[in-house]
Parts: structure tokens; C-alpha cells; sequence
């Protein structure tokens, strides 16, 4: 498996689609990221299905 997945998480903000890279040998882990459109921050989380092996990421308002 590649160290960087690139994945299209949307804006829980604004919904706009935002492309962003992640690393996926420092899972599972949480970071924020500006949205690309409204540069409002998103909490995302990633982390590895470890039935299927995919990768899941969670995002929401910083508040949520």
C-alpha cells in the first residue's frame, strides 16, 4: 500500500468537494484542514477498516 491516499472529503461547512492527501502509516489519526473553498477548519479523522482494509474518514465543524 501506498504512504499517501488521496481521497475528496466534503466541506461540513460550506459542501464543497475538497481533494487532500492521507498519510496512511501514521493511522489512525485526527488533524484539521482547511476547506479549499471557504477556508473554514475540518476536523477530519482517518483511520483503516480493519474487516475490509479500506480507508475511513470522518469529518465535521470543529464545534460538533
Amino acid at each position: 500500500m501506498e504512504p499517501l491516499e488521496y481521497v475528496t472529503i466534503t466541506c461540513p461547512h460550506c459542501g464543497a468537494c475538497n481533494d487532500t492527501e492521507v498519510d496512511v502509516s501514521t493511522l489512525p489519526a485526527s488533524y484539521v484542514e482547511d476547506c479549499q473553498t471557504c477556508c473554514a477548519p475540518i476536523m477530519m479523522s482517518a483511520a483503516m477498516d480493519p474487516d475490509t482494509g479500506s480507508l475511513l474518514i470522518h469529518t465535521c465543524r470543529e464545534n460538533d
